[in-house]
């Protein structure tokens, strides 16, 4: 990774926004040097969509076979598992003079 001050990560860090994938992205953050981590979901992050979520498990999605098994539980607050970084849904954030805005959709 180059040096920087800040990371800007803008999404698809998940294949499908499993927990056990969030939690491992995480620990990769941890072990960068920089000084501002911060994050925002991409349309691979399914599980940060609570509405999307809530609609597709309870349908037998051939495409998504791993989250088809999760229960509501399971995703219920996910970007809280983001504990490396600065996690912008639908907010912003100030570091270094710079006003960054983070919308996943």
């Amino acid at each position: 990774m180059p040096y920087g001050d800040i990371l800007l990560h803008t999404g698809d860090f998940t294949e499908l926004g499993l927990p056990s994938e969030v939690k491992k992205f995480n620990d990769w953050l941890g072990n960068l040097p920089y000084e501002y981590k911060i994050v925002i979901a991409g349309n691979h992050e399914l599980t940060f969509d609570k509405e999307f979520m809530a609609d597709l498990v309870k349908q037998d999605y051939y495409r998504f076979p791993s989250v088809s098994k999760l229960k509501p539980e399971d995703f219920d607050n996910v970007q809280s598992l983001l504990t490396n970084s600065i996690y912008l849904q639908d907010s912003e954030v100030t570091v270094k003079g710079f006003r960054i805005y983070g919308a996943p959709w």
